[in-house]
């Protein structure tokens, strides 16, 4: 008698565990029916036969290398052992190089139990290889070309969700919570904010994902993914109708502009240098980095310098700034303009107009009160038809579904209703406001300032406000020209400040 190990496969395309038994059952029938003793048996669950790429395939490859006490692999069919024809007859050849023989319980295979040749077996094991291997491939063809024209309806074909989605009846939906955390991780990385500081942020919230502190690489994956415009990219293939979207085209330019600016690393992973990228140098015109030195005592020292200064180009003139006492200076003069009484009325005001008309021009509450319109119009034709005598299980099931439907609609409306009711006091904003400049610096640099231009007795600040100097009743912020005075000793790279010299506030 000899002996045999069984393997057994089904794929997750159209079969299930009860393939196994059915495998099994046939293969130990096959072997009491022809003196076989099976001594060991592998298994693969939903595992796919156009590859060898299959755990319990390759641990039996593997131990028909050793002086194993088996001779025989039985399958059930020879599109078990593979599909794909060519590595059908690299593992067939491995098998026999081990003196280990493939043979099947439904099928002639080239050869026999006792090691003969069998040569119809030759011929029709071929065709069997060539049938099942042309099988893999249409059905291969016809699921991707299905699954195209699902695409091209806007339907979701399987495989991960990004975050901010679901899948309801295989049409991707917002879900709104999540897709509000997206907004923000956009939102806050286009204004500068570093991603550590965001996930410190949404940790703050109690905001999860998957039960525990977004990670900086999912909040990568979130600002690289072009899903969130609307955007999905398959094979080549561009399709807009499948994710609705969340992230507005300028705010992802925004973020990209962002990210290819640290692309490089332009930024130290030790501290934090507020202006950096906005300084220029206003003799030689060329930017002035951040830099970082150790003094003779082993103390970290964070100053600015000119580049043409630090290269010995053009023999530069402009002294090396400390870093904190610039960026103190430049913070604490622009929170004052902003903090002056004129300029706070003006923003405030500017903001509860804004808070009013955003009341008034509701999209989310005038798309509620329109499927509302045509719930309650749905509803009442069914219930005219149910009067005049139609009625049968459907119509009885789709009047069930249209009340909770319509429910569900009044809910949501009533929500909206009154958020837009609760609306912001003027003195609250203005405690927010001046709250929150105090606390957002690095904001007020980001959003507000272009660049600062940079001389030993002076500079020139450059804003992305519709600011100017001088008063003006009807725009933004009116920015005064102060007399300040900077002296510059450059020896120990201190900033003093006196009160004689210009500050240049320009747009």
């Amino acid at each position: 008698m000899k002996t045999a190990v069984i393997y057994a496969r089904y794929s997750s395309s159209s079969q299930t565990e009860q393939s196994i038994e059915g495998q099994l059952s046939v293969c130990n029938k096959y072997a009491k029916d022809n003196d076989l003793i099976i001594v060991d048996t592998y298994i693969d669950r939903a595992v796919t036969g156009t590859n060898d790429n299959r755990v319990a395939f390759q641990q039996m490859l593997s131990d028909s290398e050793k002086k194993a006490s088996w001779e025989i692999v039985l399958v059930y069919a020879i599109d078990r052992f593979g599909r794909n024809s060519t590595e059908i007859a690299v593992n067939k050849q491995k098998l026999k190089k081990n003196g280990k023989t493939l043979i099947s319980a439904t099928q002639r295979t080239s050869v026999n139990i006792d090691g003969s040749r069998n040569l119809d077996g030759i011929l029709l094991e071929n065709v069997y290889i060539g049938i099942a291997e042309y099988y893999s491939a249409e059905l291969s063809e016809k699921i991707i070309r299905g699954q195209s024209e699902n695409r091209k309806k806007g339907l979701h074909c399987g495989g991960n969700i990004a975050y901010g989605y679901a899948s309801v009846d295989r049409k991707l939906v917002i879900k709104e919570d999540e897709a509000e955390v997206v907004r923000f991780i956009y939102q806050q990385y286009g204004n500068g904010i570093y991603v550590s500081e965001i996930i410190e942020a949404l940790t703050s919230k109690g905001i999860m994902y998957k039960g525990a502190p977004f990670r900086p690489s999912c909040i990568y994956s979130i600002l690289r993914n072009e899903k969130y415009v609307g955007i999905y990219e398959f094979k080549g293939e561009i399709y807009t109708d499948i994710y609705p979207q969340i992230i507005s085209v300028e705010a992802c330019a925004k973020v990209k502009a962002r990210a290819k600016e640290n692309r490089f690393g332009r930024r130290s992973t030790e501290t934090i240098y507020l202006l950096r990228n906005k300084l220029r140098c206003g003799y030689c015109g060329k930017p002035i980095s951040a830099e970082c030195g150790t003094a003779r005592n082993g103390k970290k020292k964070y100053y600015y310098k000119c580049v043409g200064r630090k290269k010995h180009h053009n023999g530069c003139e402009k002294t090396v700034l400390k870093k904190e006492l610039l960026e103190e200076f430049v913070i604490n003069f622009i929170i004052g303009e902003l903090c002056k009484k004129k300029n706070i009325d003006n923003i405030v005001k500017a903001i509860m107009d804004m808070q009013t008309q955003q009341s008034k021009d509701n999209p989310i509450l005038s798309n509620l009160k329109k499927e509302k319109k045509q719930v309650d119009a749905s509803l009442a034709n069914l219930l005219k038809a149910i009067e005049q005598g139609v009625v049968s299980r459907t119509t009885t099931s789709r009047l069930q579904e249209l009340e909770n439907e319509q429910e569900e609609l009044e809910r949501k409306i009533l929500t909206e209703e009154s958020k837009s009711s609760m609306m912001l006091e003027k003195e609250e904003i203005e405690a927010f406001y001046v709250k929150a400049l105090k606390c957002e610096s690095r904001l007020i640099i980001e959003i507000l300032i272009k660049e600062i231009v940079l001389y030993n007795d002076k500079m020139e600040i450059y804003l992305n406000t519709p600011a100017k100097n001088g008063p003006d009743e009807n725009r933004g912020f009116s920015f005064y020209n102060k007399t300040m005075n900077l002296r510059y000793y450059s020896k120990y790279s201190r900033l003093f400040v006196d009160e004689d010299a210009i500050i240049d506030i320009r747009v």
